[in-house]
């Protein structure tokens, strides 16, 4: 793997899979961060509608193709966007090794004030599993100590309920929290964030004193080798 001096980094490698944590700080150029930065604030176009506080829904701008198409996504959400990608895909490739990389979604995402991500796991893409597919994201909003809206990750946790459902296969209901957590991330902007898709992880409550503030980033998910024969469907939540 080629050194980065800025790069800080975690990668966790379990028996079951391989699970994957990967960041780097200062990720673009300053130039292109602050072009791509005010291309995500422009996009919400301080409509805070569809935002409710104490709530754990994002409010997302959103591209998706089946044909994998960059130009597409760009076209749609603005160039300033492509020089993410480019480095995004180097990063994957280059550093990390991963096959057959294919774009699915790029998107914009918000959250404000007391609002939280609640834990989950994002789904597979096209005929990857969960463990072939990822996530990669770039905070875009100005970020502090105290602010919360911190990455974590971990175990999911249910109550006795779910447990007992699960065992006898009637259902498999929504985690309710999660615990030994082995990440808590924090949304530094120009830090770019790789997850694959097995991880469960969830947002912390963001706790700005600023009534005004929105968290953001740029995100985008990504295929790589076929290893399902249904095609998978689903981007979830970041």
């Amino acid at each position: 793997r080629r050194c980065r001096t800025t790069t800080q980094s975690v990668s966790t490698f379990l028996l079951y899979g391989r699970n994957m944590i990967h960041y780097i700080d200062n990720f673009l150029p300053q130039d292109q961060f602050d072009a791509l930065a005010k291309r995500v604030k422009s996009g919400f176009r301080g409509d805070m509608s569809g935002l409710v506080e104490n709530s754990d829904e994002p409010l997302r701008v959103t591209h998706h193709h089946e044909s994998g198409s960059i130009t597409e996504a760009c076209n749609f959400l603005g160039q300033e966007c492509r020089p993410a990608i480019d480095k995004m895909i180097d990063v994957m490739e280059n550093d990390l090794g991963i096959q057959n990389l294919k774009n699915w979604s790029v998107w914009y995402q918000y959250i404000i004030n007391t609002m939280t991500i609640p834990t989950h796991r994002d789904g597979g893409l096209r005929k990857s599993n969960q463990a072939n597919t990822y996530t990669a994201i770039v905070y875009t909003s100005d970020w502090q100590d105290g602010w919360g809206g911190e990455f974590i990750v971990g175990e999911p946790t249910y109550t006795e309920e779910d447990y007992k459902m699960m065992r006898e296969q009637k259902a498999f209901p929504r985690a309710k929290g999660m615990k030994n957590l082995t990440h808590v991330i924090e949304p530094k902007p120009n830090r770019m964030l790789i997850w694959s898709r097995e991880e469960w992880h969830a947002v912390q409550k963001v706790t700005n004193p600023d009534s005004d503030y929105v968290r953001s980033f740029f995100g985008s998910g990504w295929s790589s080798i076929d290893v399902q024969t249904a095609k998978g469907e689903f981007y979830d939540l970041q």
